[in-house]
C-alpha cells in the first residue's frame, strides 16, 4: 500500500500503514506500506495497540520546518487484515482437532 498524501492549509500530510509485527519493552517492528519492516521505539505505539494491530502514522510538516507525528490505531483496517485470518479454517468441519490417532 502506498503512502497516501493530503494538502492542508499548514502543509503537507503523509499517512503511512504500519502494522504490527512485534511489540517489545523499548521498540516495535512495524511493516510500513507493506514493504518495508523497521523498529521504531515503542513510545511512538498507542499504548492500546497490540500485535497484528494496523497504525494510521501521519506525518504533517508545518510553513515553519516543524515535523509533526500523529498514530493512531486503525481499527477498520485492524479488522480488514484479520479477517481473511479468521474466515480460513485449516481444518474442516468433521476435524475434531488435537493429536492424530493411527
Amino acid at each position: 500500500m502506498a503512502k497516501q498524501r493530503e494538502d492542508s492549509g499548514t502543509g503537507r500530510g503523509e499517512t503511512h500503514r504500519w502494522a504490527i509485527d512485534q511489540l517489545e519493552e523499548g521498540t516495535a517492528a512495524v511493516e510500513q506500506d507493506g514493504d518495508h519492516m523497521y523498529e521504531i521505539p515503542r513510545w511512538l505505539v498507542p499504548t492500546t495497540a497490540r500485535e497484528g494491530d494496523v497504525l494510521a502514522a501521519t506525518l504533517t510538516a508545518g510553513a515553519d520546518g516543524e515535523v509533526t507525528i500523529s498514530v493512531r490505531v486503525d481499527r477498520a483496517a485492524t479488522d480488514a487484515a484479520k479477517a481473511p485470518k479468521r474466515a480460513k479454517s485449516p481444518r474442516s468441519a468433521r476435524d475434531p482437532g488435537g493429536d492424530v490417532q493411527l
